[in-house]
């Protein structure tokens, strides 16, 4: 069997295909991004804060912990009211 013969002849039909789209639920494709971006920034904040363990400021530690449990429930509120959670697990 001459694989490489029969691939070289087509050098760019593999290049071009379209990859299939994964299965996503519509409710996570557009999820509102400032409710993502709060919690990426909690999340950085709260990295730095955890390492910065020369001057660990606890108030600031536990401010940086509650804000980023508070963006992540906002952002699963709203994949929530999206209807995400629905038909799964009877929730």
């Amino acid at each position: 069997m001459d694989v490489s013969i029969r691939l070289s002849a087509q050098p760019g039909a593999l290049v071009d295909q379209l990859l299939p789209l994964p299965e996503v639920p519509s409710a996570c494709l557009g999820f509102d991004a400032l409710l993502a971006c709060r919690l990426a920034r909690a999340r950085i904040n709260l990295n730095r804060l955890e390492r910065d363990t020369g001057s660990r400021d606890h108030s600031a530690l536990a401010a940086a912990r509650v804000e980023f449990a508070l963006a992540a429930r906002a952002l699963a509120d709203d994949l929530i009211a999206r209807g995400l959670h629905s038909g799964r697990d009877g929730d």
